[in-house]
């Protein structure tokens, strides 16, 4: 085990974020929040149900766009294992995968990691890279 984080340390993460797009979207789910929050706050008289439903959908917002950026940041694609956040899935241990034109998602029993492509810089390399990796490992199997 000590051999594998090692190596993994040595080798390049090629999802590398699409920063310009994070940051639009960042900006984005903020305005759409504060335009709900001061719905929620302006002097007008709105219903409690109508307050309560601006303030849900402005939390809503900042939690989607905030685990969007965060959790794309956090990918790390290389040649030894995937990983997003606590979970990291060795190549050799993915038991299947599944593709479309927005992500793919890898699994290794009950683990499971899904890369929407768009959230980085490069999408069509790592499309490619992750397929052919995932298809190395199970020719080793």
């Amino acid at each position: 085990m000590e051999v594998r984080e090692k190596v993994a340390n040595e080798t390049k993460n090629v999802a590398v974020l699409n920063k310009p797009l994070s940051f639009v979207i960042l900006m984005v789910g903020v305005a759409f929040a504060v335009f709900n929050l001061q719905l929620v706050f302006a002097d007008e008289q709105i219903s409690p149900l109508k307050a309560l439903l601006y303030g849900v959908m402005a939390f809503i917002a900042i939690f989607v766009v905030l685990f969007w950026v965060f959790d794309s940041k956090n990918t790390v694609v290389n040649d030894t294992f995937i990983s997003k956040g606590k979970t990291k899935i060795h190549w050799v241990d993915v038991t299947e995968w599944k593709s479309n034109d927005f992500s793919i998602v890898i699994t290794a029993g009950a683990q499971k990691v899904v890369v929407n492509y768009y959230a980085y810089a490069n999408p069509e390399d790592l499309m490619t890279t992750i397929k052919k990796l995932v298809k190395q490992s199970s020719a080793l199997q």
